[in-house]
């Protein structure tokens, strides 16, 4: 008798008899059965299947000791699915072993080794954007003023790890760069150091619109105008928000710009107190000085900030005779009800 083969000799389906398929699946399941699991890059398949599950894990936690830093963290074993499929390291062509490369082609039957090596991200994935950031100008500029330079956690896991849900556990749940969440947590991060161009930037209708909560692409935050990585002076030529790039910087979101769109003020001064002591020192040390005099008082910053003290005046003088005025009225009816009733107890006797 023939039989016509479909497919592969133990998993495949056998026409015929239905004995012969029944010996057929099960030579496939001792074989299965009798082979070792084992861990190869591109299957996420064992990972997720042990540590999804409490009943898997001979421990669903452990202190890690950071390389960088040696500060000792009680990291959780366990994966929250869901979560990790929407963070930046959840995507369907990122692999466990990417990053923990001492597990690729081990051997899963009796569970991996306990400890693995710490996980280095920029030798691993990050090696470029990490260069860029290490040679911007922010960087040199902290080194010379001797101040911590950030590390790639402070700004991508630090306060995600710490405070939000998808990184409270496991701080490989670093949120995509288009997250409104990571997006608003970068706000904060940067505004942590440069406290006085956050207050600015709040003052700003982008900084206006992110303060609601509205955080998505349509809204820039801090590394849309000024850049991730690399992060230059506005003066330097290849800088995002510097003369020669302010234009393509700002047309990503408004089309049909023009030179006179760019004068807008990103970071107003318009509530820094500093600034105006600022000003009038500049005043006073331009002497009468004609030219100087005109370079300080057609400033955009300094219109600004004119045309909102006018403002600010204009509605305090408003309100302030609004007020007089009712107080003053409701002294006269007070006056004049006092008087009728004058009246009328005299006519009464």
């Amino acid at each position: 008798m023939d039989y016509k083969r479909e497919g592969s000799l133990t998993m495949g389906r056998l026409s015929g008899p239905g004995k012969y398929r029944l010996i057929a699946v099960f030579v496939s399941a001792v074989m299965a059965a009798l082979l070792p699991v084992a861990l190869f890059a591109g299957d996420n398949g064992p990972c997720i299947d042990c540590h999804t599950k409490t009943d898997k894990l001979k421990v669903q936690e452990k202190a890690k000791i950071d390389p960088v830093t040696g500060e000792i963290r009680v990291v959780s074993m366990l994966v929250d699915e869901a979560i990790f499929k929407t963070t930046a390291h959840g995507g369907s062509d990122f692999f466990c072993t990417d990053c923990h490369q001492d597990l690729d082609g081990a051997d899963l039957t009796e569970g991996h080794k306990p400890n693995l090596k710490p996980v280095d991200c920029i030798t691993f994935c990050h090696d470029d954007p990490a260069d860029e950031y290490l040679q911007s100008t922010h960087v040199k500029l902290m080194k010379e003023k001797n101040k911590d330079v950030p590390t790639c956690k402070d700004c991508h896991a630090g306060l995600t790890y710490h405070y939000t849900y998808l990184g409270e556990e496991s701080p490989m749940n670093v949120p995509r760069g288009t997250d409104p969440l990571h997006r608003k947590i970068t706000i904060d991060v940067c505004g942590s150091c440069h406290t006085d161009y956050l207050n600015s930037y709040r003052d700003n209708t982008h900084g206006q619109v992110t303060a609601l909560g509205h955080t998505t692409t349509d809204v820039p935050v801090c590394f849309d105008c000024h850049g991730k990585h690399t992060i230059l002076n506005s003066s330097e030529a290849e800088s995002k928000v510097g003369k020669e790039r302010i234009l393509e910087t700002c047309g990503k979101c408004h089309a049909n710009i023009g030179a006179s769109f760019v004068k807008h003020i990103e970071h107003p001064q318009i509530k820094n107190l500093n600034y105006y002591k600022t000003l009038l020192t500049a005043l006073k040390k331009s002497g009468g000085d004609p030219e100087a005099l005109k370079k300080i008082l057609l400033n955009p910053q300094t219109i600004l900030c004119i045309v909102f003290v006018m403002y600010v005046g204009i509605l305090a003088f408003t309100f302030s005779a609004f007020g007089v005025h009712s107080l003053l009225g409701w002294f006269a009816i007070v006056r004049d009800e006092r008087t009728r009733k004058g009246h009328a107890d005299e006519e009464h006797h």
